[in-house]
């Protein structure tokens, strides 16, 4: 019987954390090390943000670089891991009756390759990626995470990508102090303290859903990722 596995969600960061020799990628890599190895890895990112659920299904997915303004040999990384065809039918069937395309072409972004290629540096895991519908509401969403916990049982590893609050347009690149915004914080605390007492319920997604506007306004900003499609 295989060992059940975590679901984890990795802040990923700055994409050159995929090279730079710092605290994340030494931690990243403990959890490689620490971890039972899962017979493959569903991985699920704002980097795939498109208007529909989608499932990648080939068995030798492309490195994908979606960024721009990086050093050459960022563009340079390549993380050959295989697909897993037969978990992106499992995926599907779980989903069903929620339609999810079958997608060939699609790769694996830097939501999923920065981290991993610190976590199973090998790259002998095989990696699907599952979309996020930027149609359906949080609740949708909740209800497909609920649905895709049984994998957990099957030696698969769900691996959530990407950062609770992050927005490039509003950054300053270096002409304020490092602290957060104060919205940032706000909203994090807000996601922090329903995660440690498990408070999945409507209400709090309501409760999430009521943070001032200014935060979705960004936070849409940094999970539409045109370029990437």
């Amino acid at each position: 019987m295989a060992e059940r596995m975590p679901a984890l969600f990795i802040g990923h960061g700055n994409p050159m954390n995929a090279l730079l020799v710092n605290s994340y990628r030494q931690r990243w890599a403990a959890i490689g090390a620490t971890l039972p190895k899962p017979k493959a890895i569903l991985s699920v990112s704002a980097h795939w943000y498109i208007e529909d659920a989608a499932v990648t299904v080939s068995t030798a997915p492309r490195t994908i670089h979606d960024f721009g303004g990086f050093p050459r040999e960022l563009y340079q990384v390549q993380y050959p891991a295989p697909g897993d065809p037969d978990l992106a039918a499992r995926v599907q069937k779980l989903l069903s009756p929620m339609p999810v395309r079958r997608d060939d072409r699609w790769g694996l972004h830097h939501g999923s390759w920065s981290v991993l290629r610190h976590v199973y540096p090998q790259a002998d895991i095989p990696v699907v990626q599952l979309s996020i519908d930027e149609t359906q509401p949080s609740s949708f969403h909740h209800e497909v995470g609920k649905r895709l916990a049984l994998i957990r049982e099957e030696g698969i590893l769900i691996l959530g990508s990407g950062n609770v609050v992050h927005n490039l347009h509003a950054y300053a690149w270096g002409r304020h102090a490092p602290e957060p915004y104060n919205w940032a914080i706000s909203f994090e605390n807000r996601i922090r303290e329903l995660l440690l007492a498990e408070d999945y319920t409507r209400s709090s997604i309501t409760r999430i859903n009521s943070a001032p506007k200014p935060i979705w306004r960004y936070l849409r900003q940094t999970t539409t990722c045109r370029s990437c499609t």
